[in-house]
């Protein structure tokens, strides 16, 4: 990486030259150049996007964690045995072994029938809030809120509930 940044610390270097003697039409096109080679030499030096304030290491909490493990939702979301939507051709899996297949519906046990609706198409399908909105018929803000809120709830569950603990 040190190689890279010299090598761009050199190529900036020769393009402030160049841009001294260059005609007015090619001063642009410089300028763009440098302010593309500013702008990875600032990221591969901080090692974090330019102009971010605070990386992702310094995030709140409820920022950074999930509830529930992603992955493990999906599984167990594949595992159900009612397709609830005409749109859902997923081939039903048994790889959700029996005590997580318990703590996942223990987990989930607090929310509402809409807010689990709206919770398992966000991570057990992985739709995008808008697809989400769009087949229920509701906004993206609602739909945000109520993840929210369901996942407040779970990680609630998670660290009260003696099967979530257990395991």
């Amino acid at each position: 990486m040190q190689d890279l940044i010299k090598q761009y610390t050199t190529t900036l270097r020769q393009l402030r030259e160049a841009q001294k003697d260059a005609k007015e039409e090619d001063v642009k096109i410089l300028t763009d150049m440098i302010s593309d080679i500013s702008y990875s030499l600032e990221w591969m030096k901080k090692t974090r996007r330019p102009g971010n304030r605070r990386g992702v290491e310094r995030l709140a909490a409820y920022q950074r964690e999930r509830a529930c493990d992603p992955l493990l939702m999906q599984r167990y979301f594949r595992s159900m045995d009612d397709n609830l939507y005409e749109w859902d051709s997923h081939q039903q899996e048994h790889v959700v072994g029996e005590w997580d297949k318990i703590r996942l519906e223990d987990a989930l046990s607090l929310l509402t029938k809409r807010e689990r609706e709206v919770y398992l198409m966000s991570r057990g399908y992985c739709l995008t809030y808008r697809e989400i909105a769009r087949y229920l018929n509701i906004t993206c803000s609602t739909v945000q809120s109520m993840i929210e809120r369901a996942e407040k709830k779970i990680a609630r569950q998670v660290n009260e509930s003696l099967f979530c603990n257990c395991g």
